[in-house]
């Protein structure tokens, strides 16, 4: 059986949640396997449906809610649903939070102010290596690893994580001239664990395989010294800066992205789709069909632009230069936005 499915994200749909007067755009496998045009149906009393000009293989319809209620939207092949049916519950408009702008600046702030200074370590949520500083659902995740000189495999100064298997902290290493493996290799055979420029070479691994970086594609790369050095992956990130400006106790942590993109509303987040409705702090979400939902951060408003605050990547670290586009290729899928209640 095909399925209806998001026309943003490619997301199959299991429910059509509306609001009054909101459009969602649906897509469908375009005919029966005889290649018969598909009869697609719903009430219009409660939803109007428009198709969209089709696409190869594909049609794509407008569903606008237009009354609160209820009702089923149907594909069928002659007598039988050629797709799974789709409950469809249009709602009263709600509108989206519009206030607590100095909590909402102060989450800026906090996420701002780890730019160029923080670094990016998958599994961890704010913490200082072999301290408990970060956020409350992970308060100690980065420990520093002990110092190896081997040639193939340095690691020096170097904070890692166990989850998902072995990773390292490449050190923002993006952000810092690489030395030569001539360089390196004289350092190591030192034995010495005393920073260059406060630089030192680790193999760069994520989930337990070497990444393919570095001058000589071998994963070694300079970094920056991770001793003393907050730690955060994207997710945590967003954590980790929310928990520090909502009120006590009501965030909840240990949400993936996921879960925040997908069930927005069980965690006090409400979807925000205007583009012109935007406001500090809001959470911003990636999603492609081969990866899924995989990155996270916050837009921030500086003068006229809109921009994001992210922990990037390992190589990279904390960053707030992008400039937010959602209608780029690649770009962010999808914006939500905490209620005032929690802030």
């Amino acid at each position: 059986m095909s399925h209806f499915f998001d026309a943003t994200t490619g997301v199959p749909l299991l429910t059509c949640p509306l609001q009054v007067g909101q459009k969602k755009t649906v897509g469908l496998f375009g005919g029966d396997f005889s290649g018969n045009d598909l009869g697609v149906f719903i009430d219009q009393s409660v939803v109007k449906i428009q198709e969209k000009k089709r696409q190869t293989n594909f049609r794509y319809f407008d569903l606008t809610g237009l009354q609160t209620g209820q009702s089923v939207l149907h594909a069928f092949a002659g007598l039988y649903d050629y797709a799974l049916p789709i409950p469809v519950t249009v709602t009263k408009k709600m509108f989206t939070p519009q206030g607590k702008l100095t909590q909402r600046q102060a989450v800026v702030n906090e996420a701002r102010s780890h730019v160029g200074k923080a670094h990016y370590l998958w599994g961890t949520a704010g913490n200082t290596p072999g301290l408990g500083d970060g956020a409350k659902y992970k308060p100690k995740v980065a420990l520093m690893q002990a110092d190896s000189f081997n040639p193939g495999d340095p690691s020096v100064l170097t904070a890692f994580t166990t989850v998902d298997g072995l990773n390292t902290c490449a050190g923002s290493s993006n952000n810092f001239p690489q030395r030569s493996a001539l360089e390196t290799s004289a350092y190591v055979l030192a034995g010495l664990a005393l920073p260059i420029a406060n630089l030192t070479p680790r193999t760069y691994k994520f989930n337990g395989l070497t990444k393919p970086i570095g001058s000589s594609g071998n994963g070694i790369v300079w970094g920056e010294v991770c001793t003393g050095k907050k730690h955060f992956d994207c997710i945590g990130f967003v954590n980790y800066c929310y928990d520090r400006n909502v009120v006590a106790g009501r965030y909840p942590f240990g949400t993936s992205i996921v879960e925040l993109m997908t069930n927005s509303a069980n965690y006090s987040l409400m979807e925000v789709s205007d583009p012109k409705d935007v406001l500090n702090g809001d959470i911003i979400g990636q999603y492609t069909t081969a990866a899924g939902w995989h990155h996270i951060g916050m837009v921030y408003l500086e003068g006229n632009a809109t921009k994001v605050v992210q922990a990037a990547d390992s190589p990279i670290g904390i960053t707030d230069t992008e400039v937010y586009n959602p209608s780029s290729p690649g770009a962010w899928t999808k914006r939500v936005r905490m209620l005032d209640s929690m802030l």
